[in-house]
């Protein structure tokens, strides 16, 4: 039986007062647990800046939503924000849809460093 796609961070690395976090592979029901271990401890501190660079995840679904969500929450609760980097035109239509009601924060690129 063939392993199931991952979801890999690439790199974590400082941009200015931001920690960009760059994702690859699939978020999923099977990925999205690893992916929240690999955000808690970004979004623990005390007013967390961070960038989750979505632009080589090829599939997302609802659950990998959720857990993006859920870093985006534990950001705010510390002063601090979240902020997605996506091009994808699936993952942006989800992201952006009023009745989904997700209120991410989506950039098309990195931001210059502050």
């Amino acid at each position: 039986m063939p392993n199931p796609p991952r979801t890999s961070l690439l790199d974590t690395q400082s941009h200015g007062l931001s920690v960009v976090a760059t994702l690859h592979g699939e978020i999923d029901l099977l990925t999205a647990p690893a992916l929240g271990a690999l955000l808690a401890p970004l979004t623990a501190c005390a007013r967390p800046d961070v960038l989750v660079d979505l632009r080589q995840v090829a599939f997302i679904d609802g659950t990998g939503l959720a857990v993006l969500a859920v870093a985006r929450d534990a950001t705010t609760a510390h002063d601090g924000c979240l902020r997605l980097i996506c091009t994808h035109p699936l993952t942006l239509w989800m992201l952006h849809h009023p009745g989904l009601g997700f209120g991410f924060d989506v950039l098309k690129n990195l931001p210059a460093a502050a």
